[in-house]
């Protein structure tokens, strides 16, 4: 829970969301895709809705990356 709380520190520093929302799915029927234990630390903006997990398209490959650069420097 340590680094869960380290990186959702990180994540509100690097990109300035107006809340986060940190959660685990557990089972398939929960939405679980992934059987292990991780965490979700989604950042939220007021008037941007929720996407669905894992029901789309894949993220562009280069915004994800400097979205975790930004992440990882504030680490």
């Amino acid at each position: 829970m340590l680094t869960v709380q380290r990186v959702a520190r990180a994540v509100r520093a690097a990109l300035e969301p107006d809340g986060l929302l940190v959660s685990q799915f557990n089972g398939a029927t929960a939405g679980q895709t992934i059987f292990h234990l991780h965490f979700h630390i989604i950042p939220r903006w007021q008037g941007v809705a929720l996407g669905r997990h894992a029901g789309g398209a894949m993220a562009d490959p280069q915004e994800l990356t400097d979205l975790a650069g930004r992440i990882t420097s504030r680490l």
